[in-house]
C-alpha cells in the first residue's frame, strides 16, 4: 500500500478543538472532522495505508473493512485537494 506525505505548503492549527489546514498555495482552508484529523496525524511519510487502516480500526473499535473504506475515501479526497501526495 502507498505511503502518503503532506503537502509542504500547508499550515496546520487546532481551532476550537478541530484541525484546520491552510493551503498557502491555493489560499483554501480545510476543516477536518475527527476521523479525518486522526488519519491526518498518521501521515508522516513513513506510515503505510495498511497501518493507518489498522490504527483507525483500533482507535474507533470498528471492523477493518469499515476502516479501510473510510481511510481510502479520506485519502482520495485529500489527494484530490492536493493536500497529500504519494
Amino acid at each position: 500500500m502507498p505511503i502518503y506525505n503532506k503537502n509542504a505548503e500547508l499550515v496546520e492549527q487546532i481551532v476550537d478543538g478541530e484541525l484546520v489546514v491552510l493551503d498557502q498555495e491555493s489560499g483554501q482552508i480545510h476543516q477536518f472532522n475527527a476521523t479525518a484529523s486522526e488519519i491526518w496525524t498518521c501521515l508522516n511519510g513513513k506510515t503505510t495505508t495498511d497501518e493507518i487502516i489498522s490504527h483507525i480500526a483500533e482507535h474507533y473499535g470498528i471492523d477493518l473493512d469499515v476502516a479501510k473504506k473510510d481511510v481510502e475515501l479520506t485519502l482520495q479526497q485529500l489527494q484530490e485537494q492536493n493536500l497529500i501526495k504519494v
